[in-house]
């Protein structure tokens, strides 16, 4: 009898270094940082959570776990714990980090109780987001830089649907319209705004355009009817978002012009427009001075193409030396204090081929940098038709206004976020499902017991909540699911049936019926044939 104790006690043994070297090799296949804390303490980690802060995991263990979390951090990171270990909350968290050399990381973390020892503990999953971090924020300046040349063209601009709801517009499109933005921005169409007299037109015109970009006319003139009723002439500049079914549309008020060309029609037939609007030339320059984004109306403005000026020259070269000085003042100015250099003055414009043309700049600082934004509208003919009309009609002025198409680096811009963003989910979601998922399923399908399969089932859990792009978007789009709908809904769209469901939440298999009814009906489908796997699938 004692014999066999001993034989007995040698397999447990072995299972427990078996079920331990199992279970040590799954947290360090893992690309999760996974980890174990007990009394503030790390009793365990793994590689890849001791690589987050550039420690080896043996200078980790025993050492107070929140030593290296960023000082900012620190007081919500324990406030986000408690409620996760409370079940308040079941999403990640994000926290900063400081390295091993003082280097700062940023860390996507959840935490469950735990039991180890027979005391209590907490065993904690994390993933290195900095990356992702890092990309948001340049994605964030991005996004500045383009929506101050939206606001800096010097001329009013919107974005419109294929359905013809206006989703954007700028300062200069309130003060055309005589509404604001709040007015029109996803709430109205551009019929609108436009004269009934050349609704049709234009009508056709959009619905063309998103079959054949270049069987309508990028650029014609309308009557467009503002918020007062009164009606004014202006030219438009439009053409779609590359990829989209989405037009920028700019414009340019010519009433006064028209008004201009009728009195020198009467007085004098030779006089001709003041001013022909071709769109707006914008520039971007480094706090040095120098050149790093120009656009098309841009070249043709200076006669030298992007290759010659991006990044190779300064902006000094193209202004006429009366002028530089001048210029240069307030382009030091304006990095002290931007109100103290004006937003709009005239100056003389020398292009390659040595002639002169006077322009109107837009400029000012894009947020939170050093670098400007400058827009030109050519006002060379005006001024001479200026110096003709003052010896005929001395009490005659003429005001005129510049479009141009968005600058085409904004389209782009709409394009790859939605792209960066998609890719980033799902490599995150492919990886873990090829590289760690496999190994899951095999060792459930072992013979594990008791805390070890309860451990395993927490593991796989967590990393499906960390890295499941379907549950955010699940999420997002339908708030009114619970959490528990959403890991049934999660288990739906895997293909598991309503038995296996049930044995994996531990619910009765009626409980997961009464979740897919909810389910459906908070989707509305409860009236409907459509397969809730099918549907769910769709939603990736």
């Amino acid at each position: 009898m004692e014999a066999l104790d001993m034989r007995n006690t040698g397999e447990t043994a072995d299972a427990v270094q078996r079920n331990d070297r199992l279970l040590r090799t799954l947290t360090e296949k893992s690309l999760a940082g996974i980890y174990l804390v007990q009394d503030g303490v790390f009793r365990f980690l793994n590689t890849n959570a001791a690589s987050y802060a550039n420690y080896e995991v043996r200078e980790l263990i025993g050492r107070k776990s929140g030593s290296f979390i960023h000082p900012e951090d620190r007081e919500k990171v324990k406030s986000n714990a408690r409620a996760m270990l409370r079940g308040e909350r079941s999403s990640p968290y994000v926290f900063r980090i400081l390295t091993k050399q003082g280097e700062t990381r940023w860390v996507m973390e959840t935490v469950t109780p735990f039991f180890f020892d027979g005391r209590p503990a907490l065993l904690g999953n994390s993933m290195n987001i900095t990356d992702r971090m890092e990309a948001e924020e340049r994605l964030r300046a991005s996004e500045d830089l383009y929506r101050t040349i939206f606001e800096t063209t010097g001329t009013a601009t919107i974005i419109v649907e294929e359905d013809t709801t206006v989703t954007l517009v700028n300062t200069e499109f309130e003060a055309l319209s005589g509404a604001p933005k709040e007015y029109w921005e996803g709430k109205r169409k551009w019929t609108e705004f436009v004269h009934e007299k050349d609704r049709e037109r234009m009508l056709g015109y959009h619905t063309r355009r998103r079959v054949d970009p270049g069987a309508v006319p990028r650029n014609y003139e309308f009557s467009l009817v503002d918020r007062q009723g009164n009606v004014r002439d202006v030219i438009i500049t439009i053409s779609l978002i590359p990829g989209t079914k989405k037009s920028v549309a700019s414009f340019a008020d010519i009433s006064d012009r028209r008004k201009s060309e009728e009195r020198l029609r009467e007085s004098e037939d030779r006089y001709r427009t003041i001013f022909e609007t071709t769109g707006t030339a914008t520039i971007i320059v480094e706090e040095d001075t120098t050149v790093t984004l120009v656009n098309t109306e841009f070249e043709k403005l200076s006669g030298a193409p992007k290759e010659y000026w991006e990044g190779k020259r300064k902006w000094t070269e193209f202004v006429h030396e009366k002028d530089r000085d001048r210029m240069l003042g307030f382009h030091r100015s304006r990095r002290i204090n931007p109100e103290s250099a004006p937003r709009n003055y005239e100056f003389s414009l020398l292009d390659t081929q040595g002639g002169i043309r006077e322009v109107i700049i837009t400029i000012s600082l894009i947020p939170g940098t050093k670098r400007s934004v400058a827009s030109f509208v050519d006002i060379t003919e005006r001024k001479r038709a200026e110096e003709a009309l003052k010896k005929n009609e001395r009490d005659l002025t003429g005001k005129t206004h510049e479009l141009e198409e968005l600058n085409a680096a904004l389209r782009v811009l709409l394009k790859r976020r939605e792209e960066d963003k998609l890719e980033l989910e799902n490599n995150v979601t492919s990886n873990l499902k090829k590289l760690v998922m496999p190994y899951i399923e095999k060792i459930k399908k072992s013979r594990l017991e008791g805390e070890d399969l309860v451990c395993l089932n927490v593991i796989e859990s967590n990393l499906k909540d960390i890295a499941s792009p379907f549950a955010s978007r699940l999420s997002s789009e339908y708030l009114s699911l619970t959490p528990k709908e959403l890991q049934v809904a999660d288990l739906i769209k895997e293909g598991k049936t309503t038995k296996e469901i049930a044995e994996f939440l531990s619910l009765s298999p009626a409980t997961v019926e009464i979740h897919r009814y909810h389910i459906r009906e908070k989707l509305g489908l409860s009236r409907k044939k459509t397969n809730l796997r099918t549907y769910l699938s769709s939603l990736k």
